[in-house]
């Protein structure tokens, strides 16, 4: 390595690797390269974050201390092939194993944060994030590079971030979910979204102290039929399927 300055290249141009990017190039971390399929969207980012736009994955430069593998799960496996098995490699996935990188020195850095369009710009300052390595230098840095992020890091090995991942997707993507609809029910009945504000805070504390369970309320908690059935008339078919398998749910899990 040329200097003491941490160098890292991108492999993918979506909202992990833009995000990811952009927090570390704040952080003082070079950014050396971007590749990605578009190449609109990689020339795009090595703009941005100060890099050079390569071609070819087989083609990123060696000297480097890794290459951030980017993408989607389902290509970690097939674009880490086509990256020289020389360079060290880590990826940002919580259910892959670090065996897809196909390379001797590999790495995972997982921030347990949701990324999207309103949220790629934060960084991940007190974000934490699940760290495996196949070596004990390559574990260091990449605690390095958390620390450099600001980032709460801890070890985190593939069965360890299975059921973190799976506990991640209840809480975030199928709670949001949950909370895209009731917004959808407000809108269009001309009311003010905002109506559920002290209820999702409600839901943060509850998160925050671990004490959802208890704090669990409601018509189907309290087995309150004629309420159900009242909201079921202002449902279509689907969203009372999913509101009488959740209310289920709810009542099971408290064993009504």
């Amino acid at each position: 390595m040329t200097n003491n300055r941490l160098r890292i290249s991108i492999a993918g141009t979506g909202k992990v690797a833009t995000s990811l990017g952009l927090a570390m190039r704040k952080s003082g971390i070079e950014i050396v390269e971007v590749w990605g399929r578009d190449t609109d969207k990689a020339m795009s980012l090595a703009g941005e974050l100060g890099a050079t736009r390569i071609l070819n994955p087989d083609g990123f430069n060696t000297d480097v201390n890794a290459v951030a593998v980017l993408v989607s799960d389902d290509n970690i496996s097939e674009l880490s092939l086509r990256i020289p098995s020389n360079i060290a490699k880590f990826h940002a996935s919580g259910t892959t194993p670090v065996s897809d990188l196909g390379c001797e020195v590999a790495g995972v850095f997982w921030p347990i944060k949701s990324i999207n369009k309103e949220s790629v710009w934060d960084g991940f300052e007190g974000v934490p994030v699940g760290i495996e390595a196949t070596t004990d230098s390559f574990y260091n840095l990449l605690i390095k590079i958390a620390d450099a992020l600001g980032a709460d890091s801890f070890k985190a090995e593939r069965e360890a971030r299975l059921k973190i991942h799976l506990a991640a997707v209840f809480t975030d993507n199928f709670a949001n979910h949950c909370l895209t609809l009731s917004q959808d029910i407000l809108e269009q009945s001309g009311l003010d979204k905002g109506l559920m504000k002290s209820l999702a805070e409600g839901l943060l504390n509850g998160s925050s102290v671990g004490n959802s369970k208890t704090r669990q309320t409601g018509v189907a908690i309290r087995g309150d039929k004629s309420s159900q059935e009242r909201h079921l008339t202002l449902l279509n078919q689907d969203k009372k399927a999913f509101y009488e398998f959740m209310s289920n749910e709810i009542a099971k899990y408290h064993e009504l």
